[in-house]
């Protein structure tokens, strides 16, 4: 079994993990020919100021006034 673990800012919709879940496993698949029920996806999802990129905290994810 595959295990894959996804860290992601909060802010998605249920809408947007599925699609994203559903697109990470046909890559995964089509990489390993790894069958879809041996993949176990995990997402986290975490507020922006848990992500730091070039010394900086990340806004939350949708979150225009914030400055990055």
């Amino acid at each position: 079994m595959a295990i894959l673990t996804v860290d992601l800012r909060s802010g998605r919709t249920d809408e947007q993990k599925r699609a994203f879940a559903a697109a990470v496993l046909d890559v995964v698949c089509e990489a390993t020919d790894e069958p879809r029920e041996n993949i176990l996806l995990i997402l986290h999802e975490n507020p922006g100021i848990n992500f730091v990129e070039n010394a900086v905290h990340l806004p939350e994810l949708g979150d225009t006034s914030a400055k990055p």
